[in-house]
């Protein structure tokens, strides 16, 4: 029996605020709160017998995936193919500037994520076939272990309507905070969803 945590990174400035915004490849740093999710997670996982963690390498993923790793002195495997989708043209704009400035192509977008691309990033279909297959060495690599995955939102919310069966078209359906976590267990080709978008850990934080 394989396990799998996935952990969505901490917080980041384009996260909160009156005006989120899209951050994709924007390599933005943790905030103070972000910082604190990724030490209540590692906290939270300190208990489990981790053989690896993977992140990927934008440092909101990496600093996250580091504080785990310590409590389990391993070293965080990087892999740019874990990034979030990439929003080209429209990182650190908000839904009201797309809106204004990308009619068009934000409802194309918003109609069929799937397949319609933001303005020089890419679609989740292009984000999905860059992390399939580290996925599958992944889970390959690891049987009977138990591993740590940390990503990103719009990754991790594919991935869990991928483990569920269920049509990537209901990914928005799939919520996964900042340093939420899930659990997944794999047998062969038996898969089990344990959990999705544990919080617990994260009370109280101001």
């Amino acid at each position: 029996m394989t396990r799998i945590f996935l952990v969505r990174h901490g917080e980041v400035a384009g996260n909160v605020g009156d005006k989120p915004t899209f951050v994709g490849w924007n390599d933005l740093p943790l905030n103070a709160r972000g910082i604190e999710q990724a030490e209540r997670v590692a906290e939270y996982l300190a208990s489990e017998k981790v053989q690896a963690v993977y992140s990927s390498d934008l440092q909101r993923a990496k600093i996250t995936a580091e504080k785990i790793a310590e409590k389990h002195d391993l070293t965080v495997r990087i892999d740019a193919d874990l990034r979030e989708v990439n929003y080209g043209a429209w990182e650190g704009l908000g839904e009201s500037e797309l809106q204004r400035e990308y009619s068009l192509q934000w409802q194309e977008r918003q109609n069929d994520p799937w397949n319609v691309a933001a303005v020089e990033g890419e679609s989740y279909q292009q984000m999905w076939q860059r992390f399939l297959p580290k996925w599958n060495d992944v889970v390959g690599n690891h049987h009977g272990e138990t591993v740590v995955l940390v990503a990103h939102n719009g990754l991790i919310r594919m991935l869990l309507c991928y483990l569920l069966g269920a049509p990537f078209e209901n990914f928005k359906r799939v919520h996964v905070s900042n340093g939420g976590v899930s659990r997944v267990q794999i047998d062969g080709s038996k898969i089990l969803v344990e959990s999705i978008n544990e919080t617990s850990h994260l009370q109280n934080i101001l």
